[in-house]
C-alpha cells in the first residue's frame, strides 16, 4: 500500500500513568488559550490561568502550552505534525510509553507531515513505495545536507535517468518520533518536489491506516 499524503490537523496527547491522572489532548494552541479534551470529553477552549476538569492551563502560545494536574506540570509542544504520547502524573517525564503521529489525508488522498533533518525543518510526503528517504538537491542544499560526500549512483524517475547520491543522515524527526542513521538519497535537480519519507524511515515504525487516518508509531 502506498501513502503519499497531506495531513489536515494534528493532536497532541499526554497519557496518564497514575490511577488519578488524566488523558489530556491538546486539539489546538493559541496565545493565552488552548483547546483541550480531557479523558475524551468534548473539546473546550481554556484560557490561561483557568482550569477544566481538574487540568489548569498555566500558559499557552501557538507552539506550546504548559498544563498542570495533580500539582505536576507538563509542557505540550507542537511542531505542526505530532501526536506525542508519553507518561504524565507520578511517572518521570523521561519514561516514554509510546510515541505516535497521526496524519489525516487531504482531498487528493495524500499524507504529508512536517519534520526535522538534523534540526532543520522541512516537509515530507509519506511514501511506502519509496525504498529510502529521498530529497532533491535544492532541498538538500537548503537543509545543509552535504550529499556530495555520498556514494554516487543513478536512479530512474518520471523524467528519466538521473544522478542520485546515497548517504546516511544522522537524525530525522517527525512529531515525537526520532530515528537515527537513516539511509537517504539526494537526486540532482528539483525532483521530488517534496521530500519522500520512504521505508528506510517508515520501515522502523508500525503503520496503521483506518479510513482517512494514518497512524505511525515508534516501536
Amino acid at each position: 500500500m502506498r501513502f503519499y499524503k497531506n495531513f489536515i490537523f494534528v493532536i497532541l496527547i499526554l497519557v496518564a500513568s497514575s490511577a488519578s491522572a488524566k488523558s489530556i489532548t491538546a486539539i489546538a494552541l493559541f496565545n493565552e488559550r488552548a483547546m483541550l479534551s480531557i479523558d475524551g470529553s468534548k473539546p473546550k477552549i481554556v484560557r490561561q490561568g483557568d482550569s477544566h476538569l481538574g487540568v489548569k492551563l498555566i500558559s499557552s502560545n501557538t507552539s506550546e502550552a504548559v498544563v498542570e494536574f495533580d500539582d505536576k506540570r507538563k509542557t505540550l509542544t507542537l511542531n505542526g505534525t505530532a501526536v506525542l504520547t508519553e507518561s504524565f502524573g507520578s511517572a518521570p517525564s523521561s519514561e516514554v510509553v509510546e510515541k505516535s503521529i497521526v496524519l489525516y489525508e487531504d482531498r487528493s488522498g495524500f499524507f504529508q507531515t512536517d519534520g526535522y533533518v538534523d534540526g532543520q525543518r522541512t516537509s515530507f510526503l509519506v511514501d511506502t513505495g519509496a525504498n529510502i528517504v529521498v530529497f532533491n538537491s535544492v532541498t538538500a542544499d537548503r537543509l545543509g545536507i552535504d550529499y556530495t560526500k555520498g556514494q554516487l549512483g543513478s536512479v530512474t524517475t518520471a523524467s528519466g535517468r538521473t544522478t542520485m547520491y546515497n548517504l546516511t543522515l544522522d537524525k530525522i524527526s517527525i512529531g515525537g518520533i526520532t530515528l537515527r542513521n537513516i539511509q537517504t538519497g539526494v537526486i540532482r535537480g528539483g525532483f521530488p518536489e517534496v521530500p519522500l519519507l520512504g521505508m528506510s524511515f517508515l520501515g522502523q515504525l508500525e503503520i496503521s491506516k483506518k479510513g482517512n487516518k494514518l497512524t505511525l508509531t515508534q516501536r
